[in-house]
């Protein structure tokens, strides 16, 4: 989620307290026991606290920010493959080969923010991917000591997406912020299906290889959600809860075998939250700890003149914890960083994340 910055004209006159208290001294409790507080309706938040609103909720603001982003994903997947049959429940005839992923995949990005007011946001994101994925295999020619190993890799622009973001709520002492989404997702990267799959050094190699990779999912997507933020001094806690929603498109081939076999593919829609908090350390810098976790449902391919039916194990879990970073260098310019582990298999083993919105 995005969140950009609020003037405290803008804001509830309590979270204009609560944020002066948090970037104006390090006795800021002390202070508020001690001696009244003016309220300045012309103060605004400190740049690292703006900087969490903007990464992890909304900012309403009436001016552009422009966002370059690179990120790095890194994944590796083992699987055991048997071809045979046991004796006496203990001696296994046959081939056994064991097939290895490893998956690369980098993300040039970027995003345009515009407030239209201070409770309507758009938002657009480009990216271009950049993926290399190494297979290898033990077993060939049924020997346990034959070793194959091939390299794909594709660039490519992948599914640029639109969002807006409307504030339903206004923070207050009681509640917190509450901003609800939609946006839109365009299929414009090289969608995953109908990719040829070969084997490599035929015949006696047992290790299949795509010809080329996916940097989309190949349907258009709609989402909605929601998100909420509440100040808590010293802390800021946010929350967010979504539903994507993939339409059916029609395909000239959706078989990875030679010839062309035309059919439809029905993509799993998917639900996603996730929740977290920050600390603003100072006025220029900050620390964010979150957990996000997405499910998708299972899809569904219709191959032309047969039936409708569901592919198994096309679903996942992906859920991964992430600690984030912010520095102001100024107040137009900040430095965003995260790392994002992976706590189940459908997750990257490791998520790197590097931002750079800039106020216009």
């Amino acid at each position: 989620m995005v969140i950009d910055e609020r003037k405290t004209a803008l804001m509830p006159a309590s979270m204009g307290m609560l944020l002066a208290l948090l970037v104006a001294a390090p006795g800021g409790a002390a202070l508020a026991q001690t001696a009244p507080i003016q309220q300045d309706p012309d103060a605004q938040p400190s740049q690292s606290v703006r900087d969490v609103l903007r990464e992890e909720h909304t900012l309403f603001s009436d001016r552009l920010t422009i966002e370059p982003g690179i990120s790095y994903t890194y994944s590796d997947r083992s699987q055991l493959a048997l071809s045979g049959f046991l004796i006496l429940d203990a001696i296994f005839l046959g081939d056994i080969s064991v097939d290895t992923v490893e998956s690369h995949t980098t993300t040039f990005d970027v995003s345009v923010r515009y407030g239209l007011s201070n409770r309507m946001e758009l938002e657009l994101n480009v990216p271009y991917l950049y993926r290399s994925s190494t297979y290898q295999t033990i077993g060939a020619g049924g020997s346990t000591e034959d070793y194959l190993e091939a390299s794909v890799s594709q660039s490519r622009l992948g599914d640029i997406s639109g969002s807006l973001y409307y504030r339903l709520l206004p923070e207050t002492a009681q509640r917190p912020d509450v901003v609800w989404n939609v946006g839109v997702r365009a299929p414009t990267g090289r969608h995953p299906y109908g990719i040829t799959v070969r084997t490599v050094d035929e015949p006696d190699g047992n290790l299949s290889i795509p010809e080329t990779l996916p940097t989309g999912n190949g349907v258009w997507g709609l989402s909605t959600g929601f998100s909420v933020l509440k100040t808590l001094d010293p802390a800021i806690v946010f929350a967010n809860l979504g539903y994507t929603h993939n339409f059916e498109g029609s395909f000239s081939d959706i078989s990875s075998d030679e010839g062309e076999i035309p059919g439809k593919v029905d993509l799993g829609d998917s639900i996603r939250f996730g929740f977290g908090t920050a600390f603003a350390l100072n006025p220029r810098f900050s620390l964010s700890l979150s957990y996000s976790h997405q499910h998708a449902f299972d899809s569904k391919i219709t191959q032309e003149g047969q039936e409708r039916r569901t592919l198994i194990g096309s679903g996942a879990n992906a859920a991964s914890l992430n600690l984030g970073a912010t520095y102001a260098m100024s107040d137009r310019i900040s430095l965003v960083t995260s790392v994002g582990v992976g706590l189940t298999d459908d997750a990257p083993d490791i998520a790197l994340n590097f931002r750079l919105p800039f106020q216009m």
